[in-house]
């Protein structure tokens, strides 16, 4: 019998929850495709029209979860109006937020996806491009109304945000303070100091520098490295024809 686009999103949310409830219980490595469906009260045969296998549900749920989280921003009204460091701030609770009611899953397997264990870039890319774009929304809205300077760099920078996101959950998933406290107090100075650098223009000050460096003391002293090498290759090209003659 064939289904609707709406029946099949809420087939893969079952299996997908089926699977965290599993993994909580059993760990990864005990979890199993068939249990999962038995879990998700579907055939075996079926969930695999969704999910190839169980490395796979793993990325469904965290790309589940990143849109999740974009879509609570969203919907914050004064959203607008919160400086950078308030928008990462709230990105980063939101997401620990929502993993926390998953926080066993989370551990069994944040560090297999976030940071490529299972080795499927492939299917890692749509979590990290949907995770980049959303802060560097926040990069770009933060320059526009001159809050820091136009960043250089500012994918690097994006990727040091993802980063130390990154860091953060891996810290809440160990945080044995009451109410995560201590992952609270490390995201906000972590944060209070990264955009202060940021509003200081430190990356482009580095960034002057080092052309400055270049133009002044590497490019003049180019040819001291070239004449060798093409004289090295002069020698070795004679050298061949050499032993061509031979």
């Amino acid at each position: 019998m064939k289904i609707n686009q709406e029946q099949k999103t809420e087939n893969r949310r079952i299996i997908i929850r089926a699977a965290v409830d599993l993994i909580s219980e059993k760990g990864f490595k005990s979890a199993t495709m068939r249990g999962i469906a038995k879990n998700a009260g579907m055939g075996e045969a079926t969930i695999y029209n969704y999910f190839p296998t169980k490395e796979t549900i793993l990325y469904g749920y965290y790309q589940d979860h990143v849109q999740a989280c974009i879509g609570i921003l969203q919907q914050v009204e004064d959203f607008h109006t919160f400086s950078l460091q308030e928008q990462l701030q709230t990105f980063f609770e939101t997401s620990l937020n929502l993993f926390l009611p998953d926080r066993t899953f989370v551990s069994e397997t944040f560090r297999l996806v976030l940071f490529g264990g299972s080795g499927d870039w492939s299917r890692l890319k749509p979590i990290r491009t949907a995770f980049l774009s959303a802060i560097d929304d926040m990069l770009a809205a933060a320059a526009e109304v001159g809050e820091i300077p136009e960043q250089v760099f500012r994918g690097l920078i994006s990727q040091f945000f993802m980063d130390s996101y990154l860091g953060a959950v891996h810290y809440w998933l160990t945080d044995t303070s009451e109410a995560f406290s201590n992952t609270s107090v490390l995201i906000d100075r972590g944060l209070d100091l990264a955009c202060t650098l940021l509003k200081a223009g430190i990356a482009n000050k580095i960034f002057d520098i080092t052309i400055f460096l270049f133009k002044t003391h590497i490019l003049p002293r180019l040819d001291h490295f070239i004449d060798p090498l093409t004289t090295a290759s002069k020698v070795k090209r004679r050298f061949m024809e050499a032993m061509d003659e031979r």
